[in-house]
This record gives structure tokens, C-alpha cells and sequence, in this order.
């Protein structure tokens, strides 16, 4: 599905952990118009929705009991930015695994694209696991496995043969002479998702730092 596209979309990820709002924003981008009218929301829902189905049945399966699934919703961001549309309400969901000490440990995924520098990659920190599942600072195989089945949930809808009319992809913030090029120009879609065993940290969900 290449460029040019019809419409940018952004979709978060809401959760909370230790009281400390989580966000995860993942870039997409489709070539179905995506009108303000209801035949746009319900493309955007559907995308929520999408990225919803793949947190409840796989990403809670990864993470730390601490952590509190909030909900999913998506933006459009290009050609114009529209209001952001919810997905459905998720249940009281929470992680499956042990509870964690601190708020700013992550779990880290990394995006590729199949193209070079800083641009053609992306990451996503998620939830960390629980404690009883870190040793020397690195996930053990289980948990590993469990963040796999969340990248291939995602890869199924929104990667390469994907189910849907979206395509996962990283947006490059690079600017060029002081301005931003064009979202086309910046957005290149995704090729692989790969766990990163060893934990990483992300100073925003410390507490009090914000999401």
C-alpha cells in the first residue's frame, strides 16, 4: 500500500500505572478517504478497535498487574487534523503478570522500516513486565514471547498482508530547513516488530512527570 496516502492517523494507547497516565502513539496511514462524516469515524473507530483487540487478547498477557488498560483512540492527523474518536469501552483490565516496584520501566519493541538512519526506525515503549519476570535487568523467554504475540497481532492487521486498511508505519519528526516535509514524505510504513529483551526506561512515567 504505497504513498501517496489519503489520510494520516495516530492512535493511542491510554493506561495507567501507579496512578501515572501511560500513553503508547502508534503512526498509520491508509489510502481509504477518511471524510468528517460518519463513514470517517467509523474507519477511525475501527482502527481503535483493532488496536484494542490486540492489547486485551496480547499485551495484557505481557505486562505488570499494576497496569490498568484504559482504552484506545485514534486522531486523524493528515490531510487535516480531526477530533479524536474512542474506541469501545474496554473492561476492568488490568496485566496478568507480577507487580513492579517502579512506573518509568518499559518494555521495547522496535520498528523497522527497511530503510536507513533515525528515520526508517521507531520504538515503542509499552508496560513493563513484572518483577518476578525481570532478571539482570532483562526480560526472561516467557515474557519475550508473550510481547512476540503482541507484535504479530499487530503485524497481522497492519503490516504487509494486513486485514485492515491501515498500515503501521514511523513518522520521522526530522525537519528540513526548519520546517517539517510533508506527512507523506515522513511516514514510511513497517516491515518488522522486534521485542528488545532487555528492559528499558522511560523518564516521562516516573511519577508526577506525567504520561
Amino acid at each position: 500500500m504505497p504513498a501517496p496516502w489519503a489520510a494520516h492517523a495516530q492512535v493511542k494507547i491510554i493506561g495507567r500505572l501507579h496512578g501515572q497516565l501511560t500513553n503508547n502513539v502508534l503512526n498509520f496511514a491508509t489510502n481509504s478517504e477518511v471524510l468528517d462524516d460518519l463513514t470517517g469515524i467509523a474507519l477511525l473507530k475501527q482502527l481503535a478497535n483493532d488496536v484494542k483487540e490486540c492489547v486485551e487478547s496480547t499485551l495484557v498477557l505481557a505486562v505488570t498487574s499494576d497496569w490498568k488498560f484504559e482504552g484506545v483512540e485514534a486522531t486523524k492527523t493528515a490531510p487535516v487534523k480531526g477530533d479524536s474518536v474512542p474506541g469501545d469501552a474496554p473492561e476492568d483490565i488490568e496485566g496478568a503478570l507480577s507487580p513492579t516496584s517502579v512506573s518509568f520501566a518499559s518494555s521495547l519493541v522496535r520498528i523497522s522500516t527497511g530503510g536507513g538512519g533515525r528515520s526508517g526506525h521507531g520504538r515503542m515503549f509499552l508496560p513493563p513486565a513484572g518483577e518476578a519476570q525481570i532478571n539482570t535487568s532483562s526480560l526472561d523467554p516467557a515474557t519475550t514471547a508473550l510481547l512476540v504475540q503482541f507484535c504479530v497481532c499487530l503485524a497481522g492487521k497492519f503490516i504487509d498482508n494486513a486485514t485492515t486498511p491501515w498500515r503501521l508505519g514511523v513518522l520521522s519528526r526530522k525537519k528540513v530547513n526548519d520546517v517539517l516535509p510533508p506527512i507523506d514524505n515522513r511516514f514510511r510504513e513497517a516491515r518488522v516488530l522486534t521485542p528488545v529483551q532487555q528492559v528499558a526506561s522511560i523518564r516521562s512515567r516516573k511519577v508526577g512527570h506525567g504520561g
